[in-house]
């Protein structure tokens, strides 16, 4: 059994026939070998020092797809996952409920219906936040916890995530607020504590100081999510090209209203409790981590383990 008490043999895939296809060609997912990875994957995790760390399939499975099936870079993205989160500041006591307001206010929605490559999309309106009533990292942990909902769904998983931030409304008071060690903090919680596959950003109604402001950040951007970001200023023709009006709120050129998608939202602020039983785990000493090594040690414990191998790409 798992420490969320569900054994991996009673797990049944949800992927469509084509998005389990799609798994193969671009993951390396193997029906076959899926159960194996995962006992792989969590064998090691157990034996890192110092951590308590989730071990069920839901989680490790997760992370397998997020890093293409690589061990190696399974294993170090489960010990960023946790050394992420051992910002108190952010993640101290996270849940649903407590990001109820932002939600109320249009701040971030998930869209019922995917892009043309079957992303997730998610939207963050970046001048519904009120930056003198709410610090900058309540967005954060909105985001953290948003994202961490979306990597729970096979789909998603498979497809990645497309997120449109809107700067519609906007002020340099939103800019002032985000300092270099906030980008920072925040960036490197989306490009390394979420297990999901970010595919696409897409920016619109840029103001005229973001230029700055973007170069300023970048910094904290690998490359490959640098590529995959476009800027659209007002004009969306290419952003309908790849998300149809029809699914689209009117703020970005589309037909529905702001805040459609009530089911997800609703089963999304459902789920407390098992926000409140994730953040048991982390690491119990963070000094017990102090090693930097790339698991090429007997921590790694990786002799007599089934799974695939490879050299990580970082």
């Amino acid at each position: 059994m798992t420490m969320w008490g569900r054994a991996d043999s009673e797990y049944q895939c949800t992927l469509t026939p084509g998005t389990l296809a799609k798994a193969g060609r671009e993951l390396r997912e193997d029906p076959d070998t899926r159960l194996l990875e995962v006992k792989t994957l969590r064998k090691r995790v157990e034996k890192i020092p110092g951590l308590k760390s989730r071990t069920d399939l839901e989680f490790l499975l997760a992370v397998l797809r997020a890093a293409k099936f690589d061990q190696e870079r399974a294993y170090q993205s489960v010990k960023r996952h946790y050394e992420v989160r051992s910002d108190v500041s952010v993640f101290a006591d996270l849940k649903p409920t407590r990001v109820r307001h932002f939600l109320e206010q249009g701040l971030m929605e998930v869209l019922e219906e995917r892009n043309r490559d079957g992303c997730r999309v998610v939207i963050l309106r970046g001048g519904r936040w009120e930056p003198g009533r709410y610090p900058v990292d309540d967005v954060i942990k909105l985001v953290y916890l948003i994202l961490m909902q979306v990597s729970k769904e096979e789909e998603s998983q498979v497809h990645g995530v497309h997120l449109i931030a809107t700067l519609a409304d906007t002020c340099w008071r939103h800019v002032a607020d985000v300092t270099p060690s906030t980008a920072r903090k925040g960036l490197l919680m989306i490009q390394e504590a979420i297990p999901i596959r970010l595919k696409r950003v897409d920016f619109t109604d840029e103001p005229g100081y973001f230029a700055a402001f973007f170069a300023l950040i970048k910094q904290f951007m690998k490359d490959k999510l640098l590529k995959r970001i476009t800027m659209h200023g007002d004009k969306l023709n290419k952003l309908h090209d790849v998300i149809s009006p029809d699914f689209l709120p009117t703020d970005l050129g589309g037909k529905l209203p702001l805040c459609s998608n009530k089911k997800w939202t609703e089963n999304f602020l459902s789920s407390d409790s098992l926000y409140e039983e994730d953040n048991k785990y982390g690491y119990v000493n963070m000094a017990l981590n102090s090693e930097q090594t790339t698991s090429r040690s007997g921590d790694a414990g990786i002799e007599g383990l089934g799974g695939t191998f490879r050299k990580l790409d970082v």
